[in-house]
């Protein structure tokens, strides 16, 4: 059987996704140890402040790395609510991917329930981004000012939130579309 156009688009896309997810697996234990370092030089977050962590020896370096993950980026609270929010934004980032890639390695009928449910799944990840980010936004707007409202959290709010959105109207969409198919099935 010839595989189709789209069905390569989706291959790749699938391939893409799975890579993606990796990423994150491998990532996310870095994300609290990457809040700690952003806060040691509020200026700029430079790559030698984790070079530094290296400097005598590996092995000490990813002792003092651990130290870092497990105890001194929760020791402040601005660092704590970063490693929350990022540590949040990476687990329900995965959970949309997975989503994604089960709705796309879909049986080859689109219009099934099944994929309303990976939607709407997509949807709740979706929101749950925009909630996590509502709420650094409000800790960092108690803490700094306006000044938050200008920080990129602040854009994930609305950006989530359409997207999560997006995601269940096209979920109502699919099951609507897949009662018509089942009522056409029955049809003569």
């Amino acid at each position: 059987m010839v595989r189709t156009a789209v069905q390569k688009i989706a291959d790749v896309l699938i391939f893409l996704c799975g890579f993606l997810i990796f990423c994150d697996i491998l990532l996310l234990p870095l994300t609290p140890a990457l809040a700690y370092f952003r806060f040691q030089n509020p200026a700029s977050m430079r790559f030698d402040h984790l070079l530094a962590v290296f400097a005598y020896d590996f092995d000490d370096g990813v002792g003092n790395l651990l130290e870092i993950i497990l105890k001194e980026s929760w020791k402040s609270p601005e660092t704590a609510v970063l490693a929350l929010f990022l540590l949040l934004a990476g687990i329900c980032g995965a959970v949309i991917l997975v989503q994604g890639i089960r709705l796309l390695a879909s049986d080859g009928t689109p219009f099934s329930p099944k994929n309303a449910v990976y939607l709407q799944r997509a949807a709740a990840g979706c929101f749950v981004i925009a909630a996590g980010a509502l709420g650094r936004t409000a800790f960092t707007l108690c803490r700094d000012g306006a000044a938050a409202l200008l920080s990129y959290t602040a854009l994930f709010i609305p950006l989530f939130t359409m997207a999560g959105l997006l995601c269940l109207v096209m979920a109502g969409l699919f099951h609507r579309a897949a009662e018509m198919k089942a009522e056409n099935d029955l049809t003569i």
